[in-house]
Order: structure tokens, then C-alpha cells, then sequence
């Protein structure tokens, strides 16, 4: 491809940046665009290989949307979920993907025939975390005034730290720090781990477990993940009582009677 020698040329980077984002010339380069047809051939080329690498490679890492809805409804298997989980952490796409799929489960007529169906789901360990006694500490700035606040967990190698905190909205938060006992499990272990909080009297919960053939596909009131510094972080929380599910690659460790008033 020739190179156009006229003053008022348009640079490569002013190609690249009109064919990429739609950035303006300069009224006289783009005079000059107008007129030439080398710099016409130059802009086109740019825009060529956009389209090219668009069509190869745009999402190429996503999941597809089948597996997405999956996701959402607690249908994958735990290994599934956790890699799904990290790249929704950081795919703004998929996360978009992620909020408009469980607006309409939420939104989901419970009436309908469809949602008499039910869906076997992957059988796994579940393990109900056991609530430790909590050394009395100093309460810091935006911590809520209640009695059974802070709270310890421990289910197996794992020890969960449950808060409650008060955001500068004045909308609780619920905010969680996972450690081990285990010299072999580093913080990078629980990175990516998918948490759900579900309404305490949601049937999942009352059933105890996935054995059942008839279990029915249960939406999570809200979901999070743990960060890589052990940490999760649940905004804007309801009012009312939860039940939180850990899902670890083999295990559920769940957190029974988790109950967040706004009485402060």
C-alpha cells in the first residue's frame, strides 16, 4: 500500500483512531481525506482489519449464552461455575449478560407451566458451617450496633467472617473474609468462589441438600464472589433472613440463619 506524501496527509494514528473509534480529522486533513484516494485506501484498510479481528476474535473467550443461563440458575457443575464466575469478574460483557438473565428469573412467572418443570442438579457435598463463639473486639466506624454481630464460622478447613457494615448511602452491607486452617490452601484457593445468598425459606434450603429428584431450580436473592484477597462483599442487602451457600469445586458449605434487620 503506497504512502500518501501530501502536507495535509492524515497520520496512521488519525486513521487508526477515526477507523477505530470514530475520532474527527482536523477539517483540513479531512479536507485532504476526501480528495485522495491513496489515504481513502489507507482508511479502508484500517477499517478492514477491525472488522476481521471483530468477527475472529470479539468474544471469543465467552461463554456461550446457554451456559450463561446455566449459571444463573445453579445448573453447572461446581468447577464450571467457578471458571465462569472469574471470567464474568472480569468481562463487562458477560457481567451485562449476567444482570439482564437474572432479572428475568426474578422476574419469572411462578405460575406458568414452565415453571412446574424441574432440573436435576449436579450432586455435591453440602456441609452446614458451625457458628464459633466471637471474642469481643472493638467496634470500628460504620459498623452496625447489633448483638450478634460480628460472626465466625467454621465448616472444615475453612473459617468464614461474617459483618455487617453500613455504607456512606446508608445501605447495609454484608461483608465476608475467608481463611484456612490448612497450611496447603493459600488465599488464591478461594479466588473466584461463588456465593449465593438465598431467601431462608426458599424450598433449595429447606430440603438440606441436592438429593432429590424433584428439586426445583431456585433463584439466589443475590450472588457475589470472593475476591483474590479472601474477601466478598454483598451491597445493599435486604432486610430479612438468608441462608448462604459457599460453592466450592466438590462442596456447598452453607450458612444457615443469617438474619440482617436495619433497626439501628
Amino acid at each position: 500500500m503506497m504512502d500518501c506524501l501530501h502536507s495535509m496527509a492524515p497520520k496512521d494514528e488519525e486513521l487508526l483512531r477515526l477507523a477505530l473509534d470514530d475520532e474527527p480529522l482536523p477539517w483540513d486533513v479531512e479536507e485532504h481525506l476526501e480528495q485522495c484516494s491513496i489515504c481513502q485506501q489507507r482508511l479502508a484498510r484500517y477499517k478492514y482489519v477491525e472488522t476481521f479481528l471483530i468477527a475472529k476474535l470479539y468474544r471469543s473467550q465467552c461463554p456461550d449464552a446457554t451456559k450463561l443461563n446455566f449459571f444463573c440458575a445453579g445448573l453447572l457443575p461446581p468447577d464450571e461455575r467457578v471458571d465462569i464466575a472469574k471470567h464474568i469478574a472480569r468481562c463487562p460483557l458477560c457481567a451485562e449478560e449476567i444482570v439482564d438473565i437474572q432479572r428475568v428469573l426474578n422476574d419469572f412467572d411462578a405460575s406458568s407451566p414452565a415453571a412446574s418443570l424441574s432440573f436435576p442438579l449436579p450432586t455435591v457435598q453440602r456441609i452446614i458451617a458451625s457458628l464459633v463463639p466471637w471474642q469481643p473486639q472493638l467496634v470500628t466506624r460504620g459498623e452496625l450496633p447489633q448483638s450478634s454481630w460480628p460472626r465466625q464460622y467454621r465448616a472444615e478447613s475453612l473459617n468464614i467472617s461474617l459483618h455487617l457494615s453500613r455504607a456512606s448511602t446508608g445501605e447495609t452491607m454484608l461483608l465476608g473474609l475467608f481463611t484456612s486452617v490448612n497450611p496447603n490452601e493459600s488465599i488464591e484457593f478461594f479466588e473466584g468462589v461463588p456465593v449465593d445468598l438465598y431467601g431462608a425459606s426458599d424450598p433449595l434450603i429447606d430440603q438440606g441438600g441436592n438429593d432429590s429428584k424433584d428439586e426445583k431450580v431456585v433463584v439466589p436473592v443475590m450472588s457475589g464472589q470472593v475476591d483474590d484477597l479472601g474477601n466478598l462483599v454483598f451491597k445493599a442487602v435486604p432486610m430479612g433472613k438468608y441462608v448462604m451457600i459457599i460453592r466450592l469445586p466438590d462442596t456447598e458449605l452453607v450458612i444457615k440463619d443469617l438474619s440482617i434487620a436495619h433497626d439501628y
